[in-house]
Formats: C-alpha cells, structure tokens, sequence
C-alpha cells in the first residue's frame, strides 16, 4: 500500500529531518521536491532498524537512475525519483526510516513530499543503494553498477574496469550511457546515468576508472536475508494466500 511519510516539508538549510513509519515489510520509497532555488540540495538516508539501505545519496543521481528506470525527473526547479528496494521485511521494533538532510547551509528546502510502498509483501528480496565517490572501490553482492553525472556521459570514452568472480571488463562510459538510453522512457536522462554493469546473481565487484565527469557511482546491491525474517516472509505470504478466494488464487 501506498503511504505518506511528508507532505509539503520544509527543512532548514543545514538541517535534516527523519520522517518514519511503523510497518512489516518496505518495497519503494518516493521523493518529490519542487523548491524552485534548492531542489537538488537533498541528500537521503534510508534504514530499516538500524541497517543502512541508501548512504546519504545525493538527489541527483538517484533521479538520474529513476529518470532512465522508471519516470523521475529533475532541473533547476523540480526534482522527482523513485527507489526501488526488492522488498526488506521488518522485525517486531523495526521501522522505516527516511531522513532528507539539506545540504545547503543558508537556504531552506521547501516543498519536499515522501511517501513509500510498505507491506506489499512478495518475495523476501532486500536491496540496498550506496554511492561511491573513490574512482577505485569495491562493494559487496553487487547486482547493478550506475555511473552517474551532473553532465552529459554519452561522449564519455574513458575506460570503466569491472571486476568480478564471474568475469572482468572494461567497457566505456559512453557503451554505459549506450545501454541506459534503451531503457530510458522517452527523455534525455539516458545521457547522466551509464549502467556499466548488470549481475544475475549477487557478486562482489571491484571498480576502477578514470572518469573525469563522473560524479558518483551507485551499486544496487543484495542484502544479507536472516532466517526470522524469510521466516516471517513466508508465514505472511500464506497469510495472504489462505485469505484470497479461488479465483484470486487462480489469477497468480
């Protein structure tokens, strides 16, 4: 179900606020700020408990990765995005937690919305989102590698080393930006977000480049699955199985 979290928030120049939910499961988390001077002056922190699943990223590469994805958008005057989580099942004294920090020190940003997907349940799948700004790093369980700029990547020919247990490769940033415009709906956001890399299963994954005009690179990552809570994903999936009727079951 869908769920605000804020509405039409302001927060202070140099401030942050942590806007909360209790709730069992977490699916999607949405951000709209139409501040006309400081739209792009968010940064957000998501945790579940006391786990970290978004790093303090900046608005503008996860609206660069949601413009080519799924629909957001962001200029001088309007920032919009979505970030997709798998689906992370809470504990009993669990709960969501998404804190916008204002990183501009003077001026406030106003007009900030937040709202989420919670307890949708499905399958027990968690994903967390990290943003690197070292040109040599690596991240764990790697799923999906973004490259992402203030400016345009597609003419990008610098090399961007990946490696892996599954194999090693040094693809352009411009064949990045090559994939995501096959993915992008219609606008030019495919041009600020090169994917250079997309693992079928979890890897750990070493990166390396030399890119002058990437400003940061996110890892979509899986995320460690505890017994108690594939156990409580499965308990609440029959849940909801043995509520449907027979022509609900049939239509899965």
């Amino acid at each position: 179900m869908l769920v605000t979290l804020g509405s039409n928030s302001s927060i202070a120049g140099g401030s942050s606020q942590t806007f909360q939910y209790a709730c069992n499961s977490v699916q999607q988390v949405f951000v709209r700020c139409a501040d006309s001077s400081d739209a792009l002056d968010g940064r957000i922190t998501v945790q579940i408990g006391n786990d970290v699943i978004c790093n303090d990223i900046s608005f503008q590469p996860l609206a660069n990765i949601s413009r080519v994805t799924g629909g957001g958008e962001f200029d001088s005057s309007l920032c919009s995005f979505k970030i997709d989580f798998g689906s992370h099942i809470l504990e009993p004294l669990e709960n969501l937690y998404v804190t916008i920090r204002n990183s501009d020190a003077s001026n406030a940003m106003d007009a900030l919305d937040v709202s989420a997907i919670v307890n949708e349940g499905g399958v027990y799948e968690p994903l967390k989102y990290t943003a690197y700004t070292d040109t040599v790093f690596t991240d764990s369980n790697t799923l999906s590698i973004w490259a992402t700029s203030n400016n345009e990547l597609l003419d990008d020919t610098s090399a961007f080393t990946i490696r892996n247990q599954a194999f090693s490769a040094t693809p352009q940033v411009q064949s990045g930006c090559n994939v995501s415009v096959t993915k992008s709906y219609g606008n030019t956001g495919w041009k600020y977000a090169a994917l250079m890399a997309q693992n079928q299963v979890p890897l750990d994954t070493s990166i390396n480049y030399s890119s002058a005009l990437i400003t940061a690179v996110v890892c979509i990552s899986a995320m460690a699955k505890t017994p108690s809570k594939a156990q409580a994903s499965g308990q609440a999936g029959r849940a909801v199985l043995a509520s449907m009727s027979s022509s609900e079951r049939k239509a899965l």
